[in-house]
């Protein structure tokens, strides 16, 4: 066999000539093959001649054996040159016959030339570097959140901001009297510290169980239909037509007692095994756990640093997307050609985002070890508990390894992920060591949220993944701090 190559901007050209002599065992392996197991009409099972085997199958087993052959032998030529490739292999050109006549085969085939990364990481490659600021009063709040959960509600006759006021609930008309189709409920509840409006919230924080007191929840809750929905046990489109006050009675009030700083809720909060006997090892092991999680993050937010970084350098690059498309899933039955080739797009830049990402790794000499993979798989597998409300099992270290290992062995698309997150996370640290770091004034735990978030929603954009939902969503999420930050 003999190959040639031409280099194009954004492929690799294979120009391959084999003779019949080279692959003329496998044909007729194959012939034998299909011979014994062919069943033809008018012939017992192995008895039909070899000619009619021949005449029936033999272009299509040359055909197969020819394209097997060049594809293991073009990709190895590619090793050999040094060529450094991404996505499949294209037949771009074959007009051979496949008839036992023919002699000589020629045909040229074709894969994607990955594009050289545009910059030497070193040295002269400075990136910000972000880290959290040490915040012991957060500690204080764990402490204090911990004993309200495990705390004990008593029922009380007097208001406070964080009592449960069991209530039920009349709506009045215009005249101020019973509505006689409003709303009525026998039993509802509100929480004076969700109240927003501070005259209303006043009020309430005056009045005793028994008492009976007229509110706007318009004014009351400045407006929120979330809120004045889930008090009235409405839809939130349906908020708009309850907009008079409403009779609320205070029948019941619950005031939770913080649970006493003591071994049980050392339990609680470090689990059943724990050697804490103190307060002063509580604070001590949550302090450890705070500088973990805090290094946790930094490291997180500088993989994303260089996941921008590395995507702005890649932008316009010279990418093959017809070979890239070929490592994609293919075209489904319900698609259209148009919903295909939308889907394919879409995906495209992050295709080649990854793919520079392996290549880095590889130039870099960076190993992305199994145990990076199980221990990614591993925290999302601790985030779904927690989100299935199953938070108690997270402690049980043999049912959350049958769920890490079902999860490695199925190979789904959870795993994939994991990987792709693991050479990220490789990357970066690799990256790290090499060049300039910018050192950022230490953050706390919501400002750094906030920088990642952009970091992320910049990144998005770049690989054209922004939506009009995401601008709809920037002041929700710079308000929101995820539960595992």
């Amino acid at each position: 066999m003999n190959i040639s190559h031409e280099l194009k901007e954004d492929q690799v050209l294979l120009n391959i000539t084999l003779t019949s002599d080279e692959i003329k065992e496998q044909v007729t392996d194959q012939l034998k093959h299909l011979r014994k197991t062919a069943e033809t009409p008018g012939f017992r099972p192995g008895k039909t001649p070899s000619a009619l085997i021949e005449k029936k199958y033999g272009q299509a087993v040359r055909f197969s054996v020819v394209n097997k052959t060049t594809s293991n032998e073009a990709v190895n030529y590619l090793k050999e040159q040094g060529i450094k490739t991404i996505g499949g292999l294209l037949l771009e050109h074959d007009d051979n016959s496949y008839t036992p006549e023919q002699t000589d085969y020629q045909l040229q085939i074709s894969t994607g030339l990955l594009p050289q990364f545009p910059q030497t990481i070193d040295s002269s490659v400075t990136l910000p570097h972000y880290t959290v600021q040490v915040d012991d009063a957060e500690i204080d709040q764990m402490i204090s959140n911990a004993q309200e959960s495990a705390g004990e509600r008593t029922e009380v006759e007097d208001v406070q901001e964080k009592d449960i006021l069991y209530v039920s609930v009349q709506e009045l008309d215009d005249k101020g009297e019973h509505a006689s189709e409003g709303i009525a409920l026998e039993e509802s509840f509100l929480m004076p510290q969700y109240v927003t409006n501070e005259e209303v919230r006043s009020e309430i924080l005056k009045a005793h169980k028994g008492d009976t007191l007229t509110i706007d929840l318009q004014k009351a809750y400045d407006g929120s239909e979330v809120e004045i929905a889930s008090f009235l046990q409405i839809k939130q489109e349906e908020v708009k037509d309850h907009t008079n006050a409403f009779e609320i009675k205070i029948n019941r009030i619950l005031r939770n007692t913080p649970h006493a700083i003591d071994e049980k809720l050392f339990k609680l909060m470090l689990g059943p095994t724990t050697e804490v006997t103190d307060e002063e090892g509580l604070r001590a092991e949550l302090k450890r756990m705070q500088e973990s999680r805090n290094a946790s993050m930094a490291n997180d937010i500088f993989t994303t640093v260089v996941s921008k970084y590395v995507v702005e350098q890649i932008q316009g690059l010279p990418f093959s997307d017809k070979h890239l498309a070929l490592l994609l899933s293919e075209k489904t039955e319900e698609e259209t050609q148009e919903e295909y080739d939308k889907r394919i797009s879409q995906v495209m830049p992050y295709v080649r985002y990854q793919s520079m990402v392996a290549d880095l790794n590889k130039q870099l000499g960076v190993e992305v070890s199994d145990g990076l993979v199980r221990k990614i798989v591993r925290e999302g597998v601790m985030r779904q508990v927690q989100a299935a409300g199953l938070g108690q099992l997270l402690s049980n270290d043999d049912f959350i390894e049958s769920l890490v290992n079902n999860a490695m062995e199925q190979n789904n698309e959870q795993l994939f992920a994991a990987k792709e997150q693991a050479r990220e996370q490789a990357l970066a640290a690799k990256v790290k060591e090499l060049v300039t770091l910018d050192e950022q004034e230490p953050l706390s735990v919501e400002e750094l949220y906030k920088i990642h978030t952009k970091l992320q929603r910049e990144i998005n954009t770049l690989l054209k993944f922004h939506d009009d939902e995401s601008e709809d969503d920037e002041s929700e999420d710079e308000k929101a701090v995820p539960e595992e930050a």
